[in-house]
């Protein structure tokens, strides 16, 4: 009997033909994104065509040249998180924020290695799996968040209910079983489930109407409050980084401000809360632009002398990020001072749970969400 009524509720479960998040993407010369067993997406070592730049991915999926055994012990060591901003991306090996910065510290007297673990499109989420995976046995004594842009950022999913059902999935033989899809969401509470929602569908049904924030505002802050703890307690500092845009050095805003400052103005909180530095790149991105538009000879390429785009930085502002970041890190007294964050106290999380921004339509974000490719079929 029981035989017969399992039978029949896969019978049943696989007419409904739900479908579970699956992200496709083949090894290529190209930096994309390829598929990752526990971060969704992330990169293969080899020598990739970057936007028309080459960048060199080593054998842990990151950008640069790794530490080697013959690097001095006691040496600084500072490991960079973010998006494509940090990456690099259309910008050569030599021309990154890594590069530039330990070529600025170094100048300045301080023999600093600097680790690029920045990858395109990654969050704060996906930034903590890649500190617990591989960012913790390089042995930073420095991390740099630069992760803002990815997490404020509209989509249809939320990146925490992705890897929650990565996890679910993911070399689980009962995957394959459209009546464990159904009571997956189901199960994973009974196994504890943090809360994430088990994303599946039907064929047949439509993508999400509104669009959500990648990640919420009180889980970014959850996140970032959880990674200066986590590097407090071995005795690794951290430092936050509030990246630009063409909108932020324009000045572009609507007339309510700009739909990330919500982001922003949690940064100034938990950098408050921590004791620790907070670096904008406005100040310094803002002067060179107003710079360049009062010459003559330049006011007419003073955007593109910054910007590759709209958002990413060319290598003149991959060197001006990391002057920037230079003289902060000397104005708060690094590497003399850790700039260690608090491992005690309570975060005020619960005045991060209303996000008053409005949502976009779903169709909207289905054009520009970089989820598109996760699901059979491109839905």
């Amino acid at each position: 009997m029981l035989v017969v009524t399992g039978t029949l509720s896969e019978v049943l479960a696989r007419k409904m033909n739900l479908q579970t998040p699956n992200l496709r993407g083949n090894n290529n010369n190209e930096v994309i994104m390829v598929a990752h067993p526990t971060r969704l997406w992330g990169m293969v070592s080899g020598n990739k065509n970057n936007a028309g730049a080459r960048a060199t991915i080593n054998a842990l999926g990151l950008r640069g040249t790794l530490p080697v055994p013959g690097d001095p012990p006691d040496q600084a060591r500072v490991l960079i998180l973010g998006d494509r901003t940090f990456f690099g991306h259309g910008v050569e090996d030599d021309e990154t924020l890594s590069v530039r910065l330990q070529e600025r510290l170094r100048s300045a007297g301080v023999g600093a290695r600097v680790l690029n673990g920045a990858v395109p499109g990654y969050s704060t989420e996906q930034a903590r799996l890649l500190l617990d995976e591989i960012g913790w046995d390089l042995e930073p004594t420095l991390l740099v968040v630069g992760c803002l842009w990815s997490d404020n950022n509209w989509d249809l999913f939320r990146d925490r209910d992705l890897l929650r059902t990565q996890g679910q999935f993911n070399n689980n033989p009962l995957a394959h079983s459209h009546f464990y899809r159904l009571l997956a969401g189901w199960i994973d509470r009974l196994r504890g489930g943090d809360g994430a929602r088990i994303v599946t569908w039907t064929r047949n049904s439509e993508w999400p109407t509104v669009g959500v924030r990648r990640v919420s505002l009180l889980r970014y802050a959850e996140n970032l409050d959880a990674m200066a703890r986590a590097a407090s307690r071995r005795g690794i500092g951290m430092v936050l980084m509030r990246p630009v845009n063409v909108e932020v050095v324009e000045d572009l805003k609507l007339d309510g401000g700009f739909s990330w400052d919500p982001y922003v103005k949690l940064q100034e909180q938990m950098a408050a809360f921590h004791g620790i530095p907070i670096v904008s790149l406005q100040p310094s991105f803002g002067e060179a632009f107003a710079r360049l538009k009062a010459d003559p000879l330049t006011a007419d390429t003073a955007r593109t002398s910054l910007f590759l785009d709209r958002m990413h930085p060319t290598p003149f502002g991959q060197d001006l990020i990391a002057q920037t970041l230079a003289d902060a890190l000397m104005t708060a007294g690094w590497p003399d001072d850790l700039l260690l964050g608090r491992t005690e106290g309570h975060f005020p999380f619960e005045d991060m749970r209303s996000d008053a921004w409005f949502q976009p339509k779903g169709e909207v974000g289905k054009q520009l969400s970089p989820f598109q490719g996760l699901f059979e079929e491109g839905r």
